[in-house]
């Protein structure tokens, strides 16, 4: 699964930005800074789920509870919770809370709302924070996993599941906040802007690492032109460097390196590692790819991956997450 966190707080740069310039609302608005071009647009719209993996029931479609986002390996790096207020001829209205450990104050949760159409198929997702709405969908699969279409905000609503739509492991049908959780709404944004700029690099990384991939097949070598990596996409560099490093050879196997690294203090730096593996074709190379992320934050430059079993993992101080 993509980090499920990042589609929701990249909503926050924007509306940072925007409500500074605005008279017209007290409440931080809710725009966004095109991630379609990156993470969404570029890197996972390649394909479309099997409907034969759909479930019949629409009993089984529902949003209530609390579901977990987890990385490559396993471990829970986020929750969300769907509480449902209203139900009205399959029109589906309540409260989404984004859980994250993340912020500098602790256990926190993201407020916003949801709104489901469960009379179409597949059926209809809007999220809405503040002023902005992503249009997506969704299904829940045979074997329980949730599993919605990567979107951005204020952008046409998909028609089908990604090949790689983030997904989400139901825990419980709980609905409830504990006490130890502090709830940001709309005017509360603004003092989360260390997590929304990371999420922001993390994104941009994303996008380039598998913008690395597309132009292997394309063209059998990696690329360390910026400009063609992001499509057009203007690199915030006020907050991070980005370098790009192509390492090894065409007889150990390429890989490169594309770093993003803190230009100021109290900032996680990224790193996505793409490199060529043999493919069922002898005569051609595929890749493969990990995403890290530091552990703390470090304005040092991320260091190489650690060859390990055939492959390459994330080095010390650093942890894997969804690519």
């Amino acid at each position: 699964m993509s980090d499920g966190k990042t589609t929701i707080l990249l909503a926050l740069r924007g509306a940072t930005m925007r409500s500074r310039n605005s008279q017209s609302s007290p409440l931080v608005k809710m725009t966004v800074w095109a991630i379609a071009s990156s993470w969404i647009t570029m890197g996972l719209l390649f394909g479309c789920s099997n409907n034969s993996d759909r479930p019949k029931s629409p009993v089984n479609q529902k949003l209530f509870g609390t579901w977990e986002f987890r990385n490559q390996e396993g471990i829970k790096n986020g929750s969300a919770i769907f509480e449902p207020k209203n139900d009205t001829n399959g029109i589906i209205e309540g409260n989404v809370y984004i859980l994250t450990i993340d912020l500098p104050s602790g256990k926190t949760a993201i407020a916003g709302k949801y709104k489901v159409n469960s009379n179409t198929s597949p059926q209809q997702l809007d999220l809405i924070f503040g002023d902005l709405t992503t249009q997506t969908i969704y299904e829940i699969d045979n074997d329980g996993q949730l599993k919605i279409a990567n979107s951005a905000p204020e952008q046409v609503r998909p028609t089908i599941l990604d090949s790689q739509p983030q997904q989400l492991t139901k825990v419980s049908d709980s609905t409830n906040i504990t006490g130890d959780i502090k709830i940001l709404r709309s005017p509360d944004l603004i003092g989360s802007s260390a997590l929304i700029r990371e999420a922001e690099s993390k994104s941009y990384i994303r996008a380039i690492g598998r913008s690395q991939q597309q132009i292997f097949q394309e063209k059998g070598q990696f690329s360390t032109d910026i400009n063609q990596l992001t499509s057009g996409l203007s690199l915030n560099s006020e907050f991070y460097n980005y370098k790009i490093t192509v390492l090894g050879d065409s007889n150990a196997g390429l890989m490169v390196k594309n770093s993003a690294t803190p230009l100021k203090d109290g900032l996680k730096a990224y790193m996505s590692i793409v490199y060529t593996i043999l493919s069922d074709d002898s005569n051609q190379k595929a890749t493969k790819s990990i995403l890290c992320e530091s552990d703390i934050p470090t304005k040092a430059i991320p260091p190489n991956p650690k060859n390990q079993d055939e492959g390459y993992i994330c080095p010390d101080a650093y942890t894997s997450i969804n690519p």
